[in-house]
């Protein structure tokens, strides 16, 4: 049996046999959340908001039976104007924010609701299933404490399903990996009931009842994993655990698609694009990878696109 020495940067589906119940529970540390948050020099309050984003998007995205990706996105009007993370059905996890007023990010500490971030918005969980399928978007509005009650109100508005969220970021202070930021995040949903189930009213207000319980400390616990969170919980319900699936820090950027992208544009705002040293220079703003291009690049890119 491979037994994994560090419970991190996995996810785990679990289901209830004693209750009309189904959840999952994701665990994000040095693998994932920590490079990536440590690329960038976001706020504490900002880091804190796009790692529950992170976990947000795996937790809801592992569940995806298919091939493709889920996006959480939220813009507003607040001092940050963008959030944006992504899971894709390999377990590749990404994250960025646009912050439009930094001091005032980081005036509000090291945690701040998503309405005095991001201000009057939206909560915008979208599922892309590749081009041969129309984009499926669910809206909710920004209205929550936090990012996990803006998250319930979304699963109650566009998926009619009740559920209960919570979501946990903070420091270990491990100096081997960078900041040592870690997250978790767990995941109820209640099953619609049936003729053999009965009445499940009651079945779903205990497993309510035991899954607010949850402290944050154990959602990061790095000697505590996902399975044995659900166990601590849930293990008077028949809970029943899946296997894990690896979650890890991966962009989807491409030096070739940035290429055709930037080749569309016409000459003469190529040249406006020109660097001292006379090449296009493009920063990914998700995992901060530099791209340099010749002129000529991306001429001979705008002329084969033209050429289709």
């Amino acid at each position: 049996m491979n037994v994994n020495p560090a419970p991190d940067d996995l996810t785990r589906g679990f289901v209830l046999e004693g209750a009309p119940v189904s959840g999952r529970v994701v665990r994000l540390g040095p693998e994932t959340i920590d490079p990536i948050l440590n690329r960038h020099t976001y706020p504490p309050a900002a880091a804190a908001l796009l790692g529950e984003a992170l976990a947000l998007a795996a937790l809801v995205g592992a569940s995806m039976k298919f091939d493709g990706r889920l996006m959480v996105q939220a813009e507003g009007e607040g001092p940050i104007g963008l959030l944006a993370a992504e899971y894709s059905s390999s377990g590749a996890l990404r994250g960025m924010l646009r912050i439009d007023q930094p001091e005032r990010v980081e005036a509000m500490g090291a945690r701040a609701s998503p309405r005095a971030l991001l201000g009057a918005g939206a909560l915008r969980l979208s599922i892309d299933q590749g081009p041969d399928f129309e984009l499926y978007q669910g809206i909710a509005e920004l209205d929550g404490d936090s990012l996990a009650a803006c998250a319930e109100r979304w699963f109650e508005v566009s998926e009619q399903v009740p559920s209960r969220l919570r979501l946990a970021v903070g420091q270990a202070g491990d100096p081997t990996h960078g900041n040592g930021w870690r997250a978790g995040g767990i995941l109820i949903q209640r099953v619609a009931g049936d003729a053999a189930r009965g009445d499940t009213d009651e079945d779903w207000s205990r497993a309510r009842i035991l899954f607010d319980s949850v402290r944050d400390d154990e959602l990061l616990d790095p000697a505590l994993d996902g399975a044995g969170l659900a166990f601590r919980l849930f293990h008077e319900e028949g809970l029943r655990v899946g296997d894990p699936g690896a979650l890890l820090d991966a962009c989807s950027c491409s030096r070739g698609r940035l290429q055709a992208l930037l080749g569309r544009h016409p000459r003469e705002e190529i040249d406006q694009l020109l660097d001292p040293e006379g090449l296009v220079t493009a920063t990914c703003q998700f995992c901060a990878r530099v791209y340099r291009f010749e002129p000529s690049q991306l001429i001979a890119a705008s002329a084969t696109e033209g050429g289709r």
